[in-house]
């Protein structure tokens, strides 16, 4: 497991939005999640790139996540 701080994607609004489920509950309410972990980016800037990225990855669009 690796830990996340504020900024990163897994913490991130954007981070799965198209499809929010327990994983990424548990990812924000731990501020953790499995090295191998990787999920869409649905940024509206980067939409149409169809990012896939890490819990641990970060861009300028950074947008906290509502706490669960």
């Amino acid at each position: 497991m690796i830990s996340l701080h504020d900024g990163q994607c897994g913490l991130c609004s954007h981070f799965g939005e198209s499809h929010p489920d327990q994983n990424l509950i548990q990812i924000r309410s731990s501020k953790s999640a499995p090295e191998d972990f990787v999920d869409d980016c649905g940024h509206p800037r980067h939409a149409t790139l169809h990012l896939k990225v890490t819990p641990i990855s970060g861009c300028d669009g950074f947008a906290p996540a509502m706490a669960a």
